[in-house]
């Protein structure tokens, strides 16, 4: 029988026992661990935040990887709010749920509006985050999307949509967890996806599992940590 090699887990964690964080930091240590072939390569780790910033930041940190953001927001119309509309992504990236507007009370208008709004906050949010550098992908290189899961796909097909635009090397999509029919609608957007957990489709609000949410502000926080310390010293003498 052939066993497969799993590569090690580098470094220990950077975050500690902070709970908002501590599950998300092991599981991109394990995402790590299946990526080992990128380990000190030209790739860019990219978090869909906020979840996925502590996912994407250890992935990164084990790989002596760069990281960054590619921001993207679902959104909801008021007449269905417990129902993702669809998601945008900066750069360009749109993705709608189609299913919403068979829903009564729910209009192409209502949609569009909602569109608009989501789209003004992107600027913002940019900021808040990377603080006026550009997307680093300025050269054909490896990309790997992470969040911290899949419920509706939206936002990981919004940012794949983007990403695409820049013509990667390859495009991959890491997660700990997904919902295999959620799965099944992002596989022909990514060269490869990588997830630890499959599991069925449940309540829309319970699928990632996280015990806590990250705001923004947290997340812009933790992800210049992981930035800081790519640039340490230290780091550079590992490479």
């Amino acid at each position: 029988m052939n066993v497969p090699v799993i590569e090690p887990i580098y470094g220990a964690p950077l975050i500690g026992c902070d709970e908002r964080y501590e599950d998300r930091a092991a599981a991109g240590r394990r995402l790590a661990s299946l990526l080992g072939r990128f380990r000190g390569t030209h790739a860019v780790v990219l978090a869909i935040p906020p979840g996925g910033v502590a996912v994407a930041g250890e992935l990164a940190r084990s790989l002596r990887l760069q990281v960054d953001v590619m921001i993207t927001r679902e959104f909801w119309v008021r007449a269905c709010p417990l129902l993702a509309a669809g998601a945008i992504s900066e750069s360009g990236g749109l993705c709608l749920n189609g299913a919403i507007l068979r829903l009564p009370g729910v209009t192409p208008t209502m949609l569009w509006e909602a569109v608009k709004a989501e789209r003004a906050i992107l600027p913002d949010l940019i900021a808040l985050y990377r603080h006026g550098r550009p997307l680093p992908l300025d050269i054909r290189r490896p990309v790997i999307l992470a969040d911290d899961g899949l419920s509706s796909g939206l936002a990981q097909l919004a940012a794949l949509q983007a990403l695409r635009r820049y013509h990667p090397v390859a495009c991959l999509l890491a997660t700990p967890r997904a919902d295999e029919r959620i799965l099944r609608m992002i596989r022909p957007w990514a060269d490869e996806v990588v997830v630890l957990h499959l599991h069925a489709h449940g309540p829309a609000n319970t699928v990632d599992g996280w015990r806590l949410p990250l705001s923004d502000e947290d997340a812009a926080i933790l992800l210049e940590r992981y930035r800081l310390l790519a640039r340490s010293p230290d780091s550079e003498q590992r490479k």
